[in-house]
């Protein structure tokens, strides 16, 4: 039997259609403003971790910049303890670090090239560079032949020989030194390496001779002192008188 669709059918069926569409068309958007909502928060929530991670970085690289600075700082510190003390690390032998101080502190208050010139022999004796240092004082002596450094140059160039083991050469340098500047104060320290030039060349009669010079001639210096201690070591010692025999 066929079914009979009255006009009054299909006008209700639309009716019926057509609130179940606004109905779902409710739903679906209240689901994407809660979904909007949703995502709304999570920005905001990611915008905060992102604001936070940007104030975490800003707090490292601060620090970061912070350490640096004080590194630098610190690095420039240790850099100028080092310039400082640089002058306290004892030098190799055969220099005398007394010697070398006295001058190191003498030429600080000089300047020009010479100065400078004289300056970085010291420093290269300091080092240990005889060679070098050798070259320094010879050149100083041939451009400054008449100062009142020039005598010191020509100890220090007798230093650079024996640390060189160039013991003959030594035996010039200090001879000229005390030859050309008798009057100056270095003619005692060139006196006794001189005569300990001659001691370790096995030319103990020459040595024990410049050692009474330094002792006659410089009789207060502080090398005079240890010139009569190693005379006594050269010197033989005297045989101890007999006893006399007792007469009866």
């Amino acid at each position: 039997m066929p079914v009979k669709i009255t006009l009054k059918t299909l006008i209700l069926s639309a009716l019926f259609l057509s609130s179940c569409s606004d109905a779902r068309i409710d739903q679906l958007e209240l689901k994407m403003t809660n979904d909007l909502r949703q995502m709304r928060e999570e920005i905001a929530q990611q915008s905060n971790s992102i604001d936070e991670l940007r104030g975490q970085i800003g707090a490292v690289t601060g620090k970061m910049e912070e350490v640096q600075h004080t590194a630098t700082g610190r690095t420039q510190e240790i850099e100028d303890n080092l310039k400082r003390l640089g002058s306290r690390v004892p030098p190799p032998p055969p220099v005398p670090e007394e010697i070398l101080v006295m001058d190191e502190q003498l030429i600080a208050k000089q300047e020009g090239n010479a100065a400078e010139l004289f300056k970085t022999g010291l420093k290269q004796l300091r080092d240990g560079e005889f060679a070098n240092a050798r070259d320094t004082f010879l050149r100083f002596v041939e451009e400054n032949p008449d100062t009142a450094f020039t005598d010191n140059a020509f100890f220090w160039q007798g230093i650079s020989y024996e640390g060189l083991g160039q013991l003959d050469r030594a035996v010039a340098a200090y001879s000229l030194g005390f030859q050309k500047f008798p009057a100056e104060d270095r003619v005692p320290a060139n006196l006794f390496y001189l005569a300990s030039v001659f001691q370790q060349m096995g030319q103990n009669k020459d040595a024990e001779l410049t050692f009474e010079k330094l002792v006659d001639e410089h009789p207060k210096s502080d090398f005079a002192d240890r010139a009569r201690k190693k005379l006594d070591q050269l010197r033989p010692a005297k045989p101890a008188p007999k006893p006399s025999k007792k007469k009866y």
